[in-house]
């Protein structure tokens, strides 16, 4: 008997129907509707329709407000946490990024590096009338985003250039960070300053600053940064409130068994 057939013979038809709808679900955050799905895994409408009621039954799949279409839940997070980082990393962090916001009335967020992307795990909204929102489960390009910069900075060299050989710099504008040279020059200078931002460099508008956590190996385990609208986070103000940034991502390190040696 080949390989092929052994391992069709143990192969449940059905759940690899699922894991495909679920991976290419993951590769369409916007959403995708039933026929679509169907159409791209050439798999019959009404079997890839039982299995997205089975998902949103179990609350791993969730319709868009507007019916168009279906998306992951957040709910695999939970799942993922466990691997994409230390369970105890949120724990640790949430009443932190609580201070945080209430310092700065900025929304704060907390991440993970997950491959060659960053994921958003979670948020404490800020307290201002207009404030920035974001899903968590949300991938972000590590060029463009300040708690991409940061992890990425973080990391043991030869870990951050294996990263760096597998990036897209894709330019969503003219503040983009194009190339890995000078994207290199972007993560040194994050030794200097305890800090990473977004300068706009995807959103117009908006501007991000972040600060990795470290593990007691000394190994970053994710991320907290804050956002706002460039009105608020002015270039004149990056340094106090990175500052500020760097400070709290210190603490939630130091909770995690983390103790930095610093030569005077």
């Amino acid at each position: 008997m080949s390989n092929h057939s052994s391992n069709s013979r143990y192969q449940v038809p059905g759940l690899d129907r699922a894991l495909s709808i679920i991976e290419l679900l993951n590769e369409h955050p916007e959403g995708m509707l039933v026929n679509e799905i169907a159409e791209v895994l050439e798999l019959p409408t009404n079997s890839v329709y039982r299995i997205m009621q089975t998902l949103q039954n179990r609350a791993y799949a969730r319709k868009k407000p507007d019916g168009s279409g279906y998306v992951l839940s957040e709910k695999f997070l939970s799942l993922a946490t466990p691997v994409a980082g230390d369970p105890s990393f949120l724990e640790n962090a949430l009443p932190v990024m609580r201070r945080l916001r209430d310092l700065t009335k900025e929304t704060v967020l907390a991440g993970v590096l997950l491959e060659d992307k960053g994921v958003v795990l979670e948020q404490v909204p800020g307290l201002h009338n207009f404030c920035f929102k974001i899903n968590p489960g949300l991938r972000f390009y590590l060029h463009s985003a300040a708690p991409g910069k940061a992890m990425l900075a973080s990391l043991p060299l030869q870990e951050r250039n294996k990263v760096l050989d597998s990036m897209d710099f894709i330019p969503f504008n003219e503040k983009t960070i194009t190339t890995k040279e000078a994207f290199r020059d972007e993560l040194d200078s994050y030794s200097e300053l305890g800090y990473s931002i977004d300068h706009a460099e995807e959103m117009e508008g908006q501007h991000c600053i972040g600060s990795a956590v470290m593990d007691r190996q000394g190994y970053p385990v994710g991320a907290i940064w804050i956002t706002g609208p460039s009105s608020r986070l002015e270039e004149k103000d990056f340094k106090q409130i990175g500052s500020q940034v760097s400070l709290h991502a210190e603490e939630i390190s130091h909770s995690l068994g983390y103790v930095a040696f610093k030569v005077a």
